[in-house]
Parts: C-alpha cells; structure tokens; sequence
C-alpha cells in the first residue's frame, strides 16, 4: 500500500477503529502480550459487542494496522499501526510535574563548557526515559568568539578559558612565568582582536590575525602562543560531537529478545561507529520545536530496524534523541525530548542574547 493511500484509510476510519488501534498498541507497549477482541472487551470497555471489535480488528489486520501473532490468537501492532499511534500521541504529551522539577533543578543556569553541558542533557534524558540517550552538538561555524581569558594559576601555570555567545568551549592550562597583571593586558588585547569574530573566520583567517595579533602583542610571546592553542581548539570544536547515554539500559531490554546477544553485538557496533548513527539521526526529518521518530523499518539503516529513533533539534543545527526499542514509552519520551529541548534551547539562546548585551 501506497503511503498516499495508507493516509487516506487513517483518515477514513471511523472513531471506534482509531479507539481500538490505540488501544492495541497502548496494551501491546504495557505488557508486550498479544491482544485478544476479549483484552480490548474487558480492558478498555467500549460499548460495544466482542464481535464489532472482532470485526473491526480483521479491518485493521487487513489494511496493515495489526498483524496475527504466531504464538496466539491475539494482534500485535506492525509499524504503521505504531505510526498512528505515535502521531496521535504527539499532540497530547505532557511530562508530570515531578520530572519538570528534576530537569529545571539540573539545569540551573550557570556558565559551564558546552560539552559538559551537553554530556549532561544526555544523562538527564537517558535517567528519565530508561533508554538510550544522544545529544549532537551545534553546528559552530557561525558561532562567535566572546572571550579569550588568561588567568594565573601558580607558578609558571596559565588557564586559558575560551568563551562563545554559546558558553565556555574549552579550557586548557598553558605554561608562562608572565604576571596576573601582563595575562590581563595580554588577555585584553587578543580581545580587542578576535571578540565577535565567527569562530570559523579566526579559523580560516589564521595567518592573517597570527600577523596582526603579532603586531597588537609585541613582546609577548604568551599571547601567539594562546592564539595558536585558540586556532587548535577551534579546529577540533568545529567537528561535530555525539554524546551518549544509557546504553546498558537498552542492552538489559534487548538480552530479552530472541537472538538477543546477536543483536546485543549489531547495536554495540552502531553506537560505536559515531559517524553512522549521526548520519541515522540526521536523516529523520525535524520539526522545528517538535519531536519526530523513526519507527522500526522507517529507519535509514537495518541495524535500526528493531528500534524506534526519536529526535529533537534544540538550534544551532543540533539534535537530541532517544533511541530504544519499537515497543517503547512513546508518551513519556516525547514529553521528556521536548521539554528538555526546549529548556537546552532556552539556555542557549539566554547566553547568545547576554553576549550581544555585553557587546553593545
């Protein structure tokens, strides 16, 4: 069937069939046991006979909403009947109050390195949701430069703390016998130099600023010396970052499985090799402050077929996700995916506008 005429069947059918799919899907995902017309009866109570719902199941299993399972008379649901469970539950997620608090108490706003910030959004989806976390880094290419600070430590030991308008990209501790007072003069002329500059302008205008950063510092070597560990970590940031979370919570579901060692190895594997799992979770269209998924063979690879792949863009070109297995919790991971994208999202766009603030 044809995916225009599977959208017309979905809108062609009557409430009671779309109550009974739900329900199917709903009961499946809770108990992992294939549904009866007399589990539908006795669980969800429509008011109608066993016979309409016997009916209106072969309606189902006919169109390929449900299918026959080998080992009872009960329906299991196929992936477009997930389908249409998933998008109807999409509207109407909503995450308990209890989990809003453990997530605004997390995130309490305060300047950190934007890896530790993203490592710690990918723990805080993979603890909430009991699956596999991801969380793919911004795109820095537009990012701008804030500040370059250096800041005496002991010694002839010098941190150097490189800011943009998203937050603290590295910190690294260089050698140098300068005073607090020269890294301050130092710290305030690369500034001068390099402050709202795109972080891929200082990248591929390196020789040039090297020069002009020569002539602004004179006499102190420190600074070229800061300015080529600035051009390295730049390098390095403007590759993306995959941040991952959970993975024996997905391998204690997935050791339950038939063959479940074989698929232990497929996935451990996947999760492995960063560059084609980012390019599974780029693949899956997103909707701009809104949750999609990829539901079992929707997935663009086979390894990902016995998996449903959620993903959120949270700007900047980034995503976060769960991936865990068809039958997982769709309602509280949409509801988990979303407000933690929108509260990552906030805090980004809260340090952009305090840079811009800074600089006017």
């Amino acid at each position: 069937m044809t995916k225009n005429a599977k959208n017309k069947t979905i809108k062609s059918m009557d409430v009671r069939k779309r109550q009974i799919l739900s329900a199917i899907v709903d009961h499946y995902i809770k108990t992992g046991q294939a549904v009866s017309s007399q589990t539908i009866l006795e669980t969800y109570g429509p008011q109608v006979s066993s016979a309409t719902i016997r009916n209106d199941m072969k309606f189902l299993e006919k169109y390929g909403f449900i299918s026959k399972s080998w080992s009872s008379s009960g329906r299991t649901p196929t992936t477009q009947g997930y389908r249409f469970f998933v998008d109807w539950i999409n509207e109407l997620s909503e995450l308990g109050r209890k989990d809003e608090y453990a997530i605004m108490e997390s995130y309490e706003f305060q300047r950190q390195r934007l890896e530790d910030l993203l490592k710690r959004t990918a723990f805080l989806l993979s603890s909430l949701t009991g699956y596999v976390a991801f969380v793919l880094s911004p795109k820095l290419e537009s990012t701008e430069l804030e500040s370059i600070t250096l800041l005496k430590l002991d010694g002839e030991n010098v941190l150097m703390v490189i800011v943009s308008n998203l937050g603290i990209i590295d910190t690294r501790v260089i050698r140098s016998s300068y005073s607090a007072e020269e890294l301050e003069e130092v710290s305030a002329l690369l500034n001068r130099s390099l402050r709202g500059r795109r972080l891929d302008q200082i990248r591929d205008e390196a020789v040039k600023q090297m020069n002009e950063i020569e002539r602004e510092t004179w006499g102190y070597p420190v600074a070229q010396e800061a300015f080529a560990l600035l051009h390295q970590l730049i390098d390095q940031q403007m590759q993306r970052h995959l941040y991952v979370e959970g993975i024996l919570n997905l391998l204690k579901i997935v050791f339950t499985w038939d063959e479940g060692l074989s698929q232990a190895r497929h996935l451990m594997a996947l999760l492995e090799d960063e560059e084609r799992f980012t390019q599974a979770i780029e693949v899956i269209p997103t909707k701009p402050g809104g949750v999609s998924v990829a539901i079992g063979e929707e997935n663009f690879l086979d390894d990902l077929h016995p998996y449903s792949l959620v993903s959120m863009g949270y700007g900047f070109g980034g995503a976060l996700g769960i991936l865990g297995p068809v039958r997982m919790d769709y309602s509280k991971v949409f509801s988990t995916a979303n407000y933690i994208g929108n509260r990552l999202q906030t805090i980004l766009t809260v340090g952009q506008r305090a840079t811009a603030m800074t600089q006017n």
